[in-house]
């Protein structure tokens, strides 16, 4: 009914001109306390929603919005959220939005600080950040606030309690990280030892990879009659290959019966070429997302699970929440995780189309 509706039957119930009707539509004032009550009235009775997008283009109003993401060179998982920004941003610069993309590098929380910097100067109306770095992030959120800047949060998630935090769009960490650790368990005995592996820097800044952390451990613990040993490591230089080598063989010296690892990041593929120039061919693998590297070694069976955590779609998902907060007023779910979907050499196929098509309708 509401596509029928015209701004002359709107004036014809309310009892006053359409121009009338029209200031109240577009907020151009001059509008009595009495007749905007009734032209009110009149469109919910008629029940019309107004062409958002007329109003968007008669408003001539632009919202700037950054986004912040670690460089695509430096993880490839990293280049999936970018690729749902980007395809997010074909949609949304047709409704008076401009985006601007900011990159970081992910080893270097001094390179998140001055790309803050940056977008701090530039007077943004929000801003999809990845907080990777839990202190620095803080910092950056409280700079934001002090602007009256919003935010939202994309891949991790840092609880803030402020008006200017819109919303949070990726996995949910721990979860993810108990998920690990059950498709793990299916392929251990009793005696044997699960190793939860972050192969990162300075990860006790990292508040998605403690998260998982604190899933994996909290799942084996909890299990009735656990026979199951469990450790955790961290390797911060996959690039310095020798000492890569040597803190592998240290990991299997330390725990002879290491049967299992789970890989908290995209970058497992690192370990599994490591392990095969060992000749080491004994341990299940569950490890996260979709990139090239780990799907071949999905494919040749050296990586047993894939837990794909839709990069695309979080890209995607949270410039389309920032579009419609600021030009429909639709206030988005404050926490939106996005399904944790089990990937396995069977099925890789399906959820590489699916990425494909990803879209949300405006």
């Amino acid at each position: 009914m509401s596509q029928r509706v015209r701004i002359k039957d709107i004036a014809k119930r309310a009892g006053v001109s359409k121009g009338t009707v029209d200031r109240v539509l577009h907020d151009r004032g001059n509008v009595s306390k009495e007749a905007m009550k009734r032209v009110l009235a009149a469109m919910k009775e008629l029940d019309y929603e107004p062409n958002q997008l007329a109003r968007v283009l008669a408003n001539n109003k632009t919202w700037k919005i950054a986004t912040l993401l670690p460089h695509l060179e430096g993880d490839c998982f990293w280049e999936r959220p970018d690729e749902g920004i980007d395809r997010a941003i074909e949609i949304v610069k047709d409704y008076g939005v401009d985006v601007d993309k900011y990159h970081f590098d992910d080893d270097a929380p001094a390179s998140f600080v001055e790309q803050c910097k940056c977008i701090l100067e530039k007077h943004y109306d929000a801003v999809l950040v990845a907080p990777i770095f839990l202190q620095e992030s803080h910092a950056f959120f409280d700079r934001c606030e002090q602007s009256g800047i919003k935010y939202a949060q994309l891949n991790t998630y840092i609880e803030r309690k402020s008006q200017h935090f819109l919303f949070y769009i990726g996995q949910d960490s721990y979860h993810s990280g108990v998920l690990g650790a059950k498709l793990l368990n299916f392929g251990l005995s009793e005696g044997e030892t699960a190793l939860i592996l972050h192969l990162e820097k300075d990860v006790y800044n990292a508040p998605h990879l403690l998260e998982k952390e604190r899933g994996f451990e909290d799942y084996f613990s909890q299990l009735k009659d656990n026979k199951i040993f469990t450790a955790k490591a961290s390797f911060p230089d996959i690039e310095n290959r020798h000492q890569f080598q040597k803190f592998i063989e240290f990991l299997l010296k330390e725990y002879p019966k290491l049967k299992g690892v789970f890989v908290t990041t995209s970058r497992s593929f690192h370990l599994v070429e490591q392990l095969e120039k060992m000749g080491v061919h004994h341990l299940k693998l569950v490890a996260f997302d979709l990139i090239e590297e780990n799907l071949d070694c999905l494919k040749n069976d050296k990586i047993d699970f894939l837990v794909n955590q839709n990069p695309i779609k979080q890209g995607y998902i949270g410039i389309m929440n920032l579009m419609n907060y600021f030009v429909f007023d639709r206030i988005p779910p404050e926490i939106e995780h996005l399904p944790l979907d089990i990937v396995m050499k069977e099925n890789f196929q399906y959820y590489l189309f699916e990425q494909k098509q990803v879209h949300r309708v405006v």
